[in-house]
């Protein structure tokens, strides 16, 4: 039996284009391989900073519907205390933001802030509440 030499070379060709496809096949597997890891850092982070948002937004309508009721609370409430330089308490979210500051005398008053206020504090009582998720993430 004979095999015509053309078909030989053929055969050859396509055995190269099969080693070559491999080859590429190969770097591209090596490359995709950090890729692939990146996208799933990202995603892990992504996936964290939503936790982290969502569980700030909770401790914020919390706080702000009832109260401080863990340490947790207490210690956003007394940071934003500490910034604000007067004790606060907390009312409805949709209501005025209303405040009771107790004087030298023991003295109780009731204070609203202007419109602009609230929220200001809003945003700085999610920002701390952010920070404290973030922090107790890491433990």
């Amino acid at each position: 039996m004979q095999i015509p030499s053309h078909q030989i070379h053929n055969v050859l060709k396509v055995y190269g284009k099969q080693l070559s496809q491999a080859r590429i096949l190969e770097r591209k597997k090596a490359l995709s391989t950090p890729e692939a890891t990146d996208k799933i850092n990202l995603s892990a982070i992504g996936k964290r900073q939503a936790i982290i948002d969502k569980v700030a937004a909770d401790i914020v309508d919390r706080i702000t519907q009832s109260g401080p009721r863990d340490k947790v609370d207490q210690e956003i409430v007394n940071k934003l205390k500490d910034e604000l330089g007067r004790p606060i308490e907390f009312k409805e979210k949709n209501s005025p933001f209303v405040f009771n500051v107790i004087n030298q005398d023991n003295e109780k008053t009731t204070s609203t802030l202007q419109a602009d206020d609230p929220d200001y504090l809003m945003r700085r009582l999610e920002e701390l509440a952010k920070e404290a998720v973030d922090r107790n993430m890491e433990l």
